[in-house]
């Protein structure tokens, strides 16, 4: 009997109480130009019908696996042990690839073979599913993270001044590469970002500079439910990476990149970049150990770290947070006055509780 045949891609698809964007997620995986593929649904114990959306579809290349809820880092991570293709591309459940994704890809890494892993630019969508007006804050905003990775020779320090890939919906990799390196560390809301940073140290990620998946935002994305956290774990992989990057006899940085980094990044803070390097200390650098804490229920340290982000909080943060708040709803900036007072009010009575 003849072995049965490879695909050459494995589309991951992380899925946790999506049932209204999963099937569409699903739908534009089986659009693409190239159909030499599987998907792997991991399902992350949703409590909507979203596991009932996915076995609608018939086609076999689609299969599904159900667990009991342990996060997003953990979902994708056993995809990627499922996946039998060369490589893998991951796929939140509420976002969508364009039809020449994964074919943009295998042409990127067949034009240079030394390339372990490659990742496209965006394009931001509504809830809807339209894309966000381009007068709008999230546009604008990633126009000005894209800039900034081209002011910068290296790849590596721009995605330590900014996450201007986004998402992991925008990443495609090599499944030896990513196994060798650990897969995503338990963060919950930059595993992504922790990723991206491994990979450009490494020297083989390769940005392709079309928009090739839509990013949806809408007020149950996970990046904006806790800022806070959001704000501590970013401290945390930049003291790693900036560690990891000094290490070696050749760093990947310079002293002045690096404080570039911490002057003008709006998310460092200065006394848990000093915890983060004390913890790493403690814990002789090893990163299974480090970062555990994120991953342990009521972290005596992680409530500490929290506890000293609020105390630091000044205009500068308010501000952020009210521009945030603005920004997520998609409008036009003429738009953000007509909503400015109200979100004002919620501000102040959230910064009082």
């Amino acid at each position: 009997m003849p072995e049965k045949k490879l695909p050459q891609v494995s589309v991951i698809i992380p899925s946790y109480n999506h049932e209204r964007y999963v099937g569409e997620a699903i739908e534009s995986v089986l659009a693409q130009s190239m159909g030499d593929f599987e998907i792997i649904v991991v399902d992350d114990g949703s409590s909507d019908g979203s596991v009932d959306v996915v076995r609608q579809f018939k086609d076999a290349r689609i299969r599904i696996f159900v667990q009991s809820n342990s996060g997003a880092h953990n979902t994708m991570n056993r995809g990627a042990t499922l996946a039998s293709a060369q490589w893998i591309a991951f796929l939140n459940s509420d976002d969508r690839f364009h039809p020449n994704k994964l074919e943009r890809h295998l042409c990127a890494h067949k034009d240079d073979p030394s390339l372990e892993a490659s990742a496209s630019r965006v394009r931001y969508i509504t809830q809807t599913g339209e894309p966000v007006m381009k007068d709008g804050y999230l546009a604008m905003r990633y126009e000005k993270y894209k800039r900034i990775s081209t002011q910068h020779d290296s790849l590596f320090v721009s995605l330590l001044m900014v996450n201007h890939l986004i998402t992991t919906s925008s990443l495609f990799i090599n499944r030896e590469i990513f196994h060798s390196i650990g897969g995503f560390i338990p963060l919950r809301y930059v595993h992504d970002w922790f990723m991206f940073l491994t990979l450009a140290q490494r020297g083989h990620l390769h940005i392709i500079e079309e928009e090739l998946a839509d990013y949806r935002r809408h007020r149950k994305n996970t990046i904006v439910e806790n800022d806070d956290r959001g704000r501590v774990e970013d401290n945390f992989v930049i003291e790693w990476q900036l560690f990891q990057a000094f290490r070696s006899d050749e760093p990947l940085i310079t002293m002045e990149d690096a404080f570039l980094i911490i002057s003008e990044n709006n998310r460092v803070n200065g006394r848990l970049i000093f915890l983060f390097q004390i913890w790493r200390q403690l814990n002789n650098s090893n990163l299974e150990k480090t970062v555990r804490i994120f991953s342990e229920k009521d972290n005596s340290l992680l409530n500490h770290a929290l506890e000293l982000l609020r105390k630091d909080k000044g205009l500068g943060d308010f501000l952020i947070d009210f521009k945030r708040a603005l920004g997520y709803r998609c409008g036009s900036v003429a738009d953000y006055f007509t909503r400015a007072e109200q979100i004002f009010q919620r501000l102040v009575k959230s910064r009082r509780t």
